[in-house]
């Protein structure tokens, strides 16, 4: 089963499952025996080879059960083992992935770039490109990612997760109509609720705040709750000047993600539209903070500049 880092993420979805863990497939014994001098070379790769089997499979468990710390270190072991080309790839490639998830972009990207494939095998250069793409994505590199997902299409057509990974990377850089078409390519292949809330942001950031609303409103009654489809109805009724709607939503999003900055961020805004600047201040001063301690320095200083000027009133 594929692991994103949430089914409803707007960010990089890519396919993050595990490649199988089982023990690695002999390559056909040859018929002649081998020189006597490599007798023990082969023993030696033999019972290295089994103990990397046992090494992924318990870094898989780990990845799993979400220790993707304890994963990491494993599959080092891995690689640091001289093992099987088959295997050090497989160990670098999920390595990759966990690197992914924790966010460190550039550590999967040295990953990526370490494994070596044969032009022939189609399906592990597919995945290795996605995962690049997906990489760069998050290194905010969207001119590379969007060519990394494009050399994953050639290898891999007609892929629904190269699809809407493409469209967060042409999102992100501005290019709204590709983003669309790629979004609407994955849905027509996989109409799940992710690409659907993928739409949805896209809809927002389109300016096309009844559709986006809309669609949320349908995903989150069809769904579990989860706290950023609040967050993102919220802005758009925020933007459709429906402030009572928004501050309901983003109270929905506190009670299942605390100290959501967003939603924190929203409710102070909606609150000065309200006239309730008391209020709103407390709100913006708690999202200031937040800011600040995640080294968003921008919007921390844009929260200044607001909270400022309500003090000047």
């Amino acid at each position: 089963m594929c692991r994103s880092l949430h089914p409803f993420s707007p960010i990089a979805r890519a396919c993050l499952c595990l490649g199988l863990l089982g023990p690695v497939m002999p390559a056909t014994a040859s018929a002649n025996p081998p020189p006597s001098g490599r007798i023990s070379t082969l023993l030696a790769q033999s019972k290295s080879s089994g103990n990397a089997t046992e090494l992924m499979k318990k870094a898989a468990a780990s990845f799993h059960q979400s220790n993707y710390t304890a994963a990491i270190a494993v599959w080092t072991q891995v690689i640091t083992s001289n093992p099987t080309p088959a295997v050090f790839n497989e160990a670098l490639i999920n390595r990759a992935k966990a690197f992914l998830i924790v966010g460190q972009p550039s550590l999967a990207l040295a990953d990526l770039n370490t494994a070596r494939y044969q032009p022939n095998e189609t399906r592990a250069l597919g995945e290795l490109w996605l995962l690049r793409g997906s990489a760069l994505l998050q290194n905010k590199q969207y001119a590379e990612a969007i060519a990394a997902f494009g050399t994953a299409e050639k290898l891999q057509p007609a892929n629904p997760m190269l699809l809407a990974n493409r469209s967060v990377a042409h999102q992100s850089s501005g290019n709204m109509a590709a983003a669309r078409a790629d979004l609407q390519a994955a849905i027509r292949l996989q109409p799940n609720l992710s690409n659907y809330f993928n739409l949805a942001v896209l809809e927002r950031l389109s300016g096309n705040f009844k559709n986006c609303r809309d669609l949320l409103s349908e995903i989150i009654a069809k769904s579990q709750p989860y706290a950023n489809l609040f967050v993102q109805r919220g802005l758009c009724a925020a933007q459709m000047n429906q402030h009572d709607s928004a501050i309901a939503d983003m109270l929905k999003a506190l009670k299942l993600e605390e100290n959501n900055v967003d939603a924190i961020e929203q409710i102070g805004l909606s609150l000065i539209a309200k006239k309730n600047e008391d209020s709103a201040k407390q709100y913006l001063l708690k999202a200031s903070t937040i800011r600040l301690a995640s080294g968003q320095i921008d919007a921390y200083k844009k929260l200044l500049t607001i909270i400022g000027s309500l003090d000047k009133r």
